[in-house]
C-alpha cells in the first residue's frame, strides 16, 4: 500500500518542479495553441490526428530528469526519506507524474471533444485512440524514469527524442522503396514476421504509433513495455544505496 503522506510529499515536490521547468510550461501552453491553429487553418479532423498522435509526448517531457538529480543533489538524504523511504518516493514519482499528465491530457481532450461535438465533427473512435495515447504516455514515464537512473538532467528525455528523430529519418528514406514501413503502417498489414518485429522495435521507441486504429494491436507491446519498465525501476530503486 502507498504511504499517503509520502505520496502527498511526492506530489508537492513534483508539482514544483513541473511549474519551475520552462520546457514543461512552454510545451504545455504551446501544444493546445498549435492544435487550435491547425483546426482553424485546416480542419478539425487534421487537428484531431495531430492531437491524438502527439499528446503522449506531454508525459515524456514531464518525465525529464525524474531520478538522477534527486540522487546526485543530496535531496534524498533529507530526514523525510530516512528508513528507505527515498526508494518509495522514487517509485511513487511514476504514479504522480502519470496522474498529473493524465489530468492535463484529459482536460485538453474534454475541451477538444466539446469543440468537435459543437461542430458536429467528433467521432467516437477518438475516445478509443485517446485511451491508447494515455497508455503510450504512461509508457514514456516508465521508460524515461528507467533511463533517469543512469542519465543526468534531461538527458533521459533527449535520448528518446533523438532516437525517435533517427527512426523518422529512416522512415522517410523507406518511402522510396515499394514496400516501406510507411506502406505497412498505412495498411496495418505486415508481410512477414521480420517486418513485424522491426516495426515492433519502432513502436518501442515511438509508442504513439499504436494510437492509429490500424496499429492498435501493438498496444499489447506498449502495455508489456510499461510493465517491464516499472519492474526494472522497482529493482533499481530497491538496489539503490545513498552515499554516506
Amino acid at each position: 500500500m502507498f504511504d499517503t503522506a509520502l505520496l502527498t510529499l511526492t506530489w508537492r515536490v513534483t508539482r514544483r518542479r513541473l511549474v519551475a521547468s520552462p520546457l514543461t510550461l512552454a510545451a504545455g501552453l504551446a501544444f493546445p495553441a498549435f492544435v487550435v491553429w491547425i483546426g482553424l487553418r485546416d480542419s478539425y479532423e487534421t487537428a484531431a490526428k495531430f492531437f491524438l498522435f502527439f499528446f503522449p509526448h506531454v508525459f515524456l517531457i514531464a518525465a525529464q530528469d525524474m531520478v538522477r538529480t534527486d540522487i546526485d543533489g543530496g535531496a534524498l538524504e533529507n530526514v523525510l526519506f530516512l528508513g528507505g523511504r527515498f526508494r518509495r518516493y522514487l517509485w511513487a514519482k511514476n504514479f504522480v507524474l502519470a496522474g498529473a499528465g493524465g489530468a492535463y491530457a484529459l482536460l485538453l481532450f474534454a475541451l477538444f471533444s466539446a469543440w468537435g461535438l459543437a461542430a458536429g465533427e467528433f467521432r467516437p473512435v477518438y475516445a478509443a485512440q485517446f485511451g491508447m495515447g494515455l497508455l503510450a504516455g504512461f509508457y514514456y514515464i516508465g521508460l524515461a524514469g528507467t533511463l533517469s537512473y543512469f542519465l543526468r538532467a534531461g538527458s533521459n528525455t533527449l535520448v528518446l527524442l533523438l532516437a525517435q528523430s533517427a527512426a523518422l529519418v529512416a522512415l522517410l528514406f523507406s518511402v522510396t522503396s515499394r514496400t516501406g514501413f510507411l506502406d505497412y503502417a498505412a495498411s496495418g498489414r505486415f508481410p512477414g514476421l521480420g517486418s513485424k518485429l522491426l516495426f515492433g522495435g519502432l513502436v518501442a521507441i515511438l509508442p504513439n504509433l499504436a494510437v492509429s486504429g490500424r496499429l492498435s494491436a501493438f498496444g499489447a507491446e506498449v502495455l508489456v513495455g510499461l510493465g517491464l519498465s516499472l519492474f526494472v525501476q522497482n529493482r533499481l530503486a530497491r538496489a539503490l544505496e545513498l552515499g554516506k
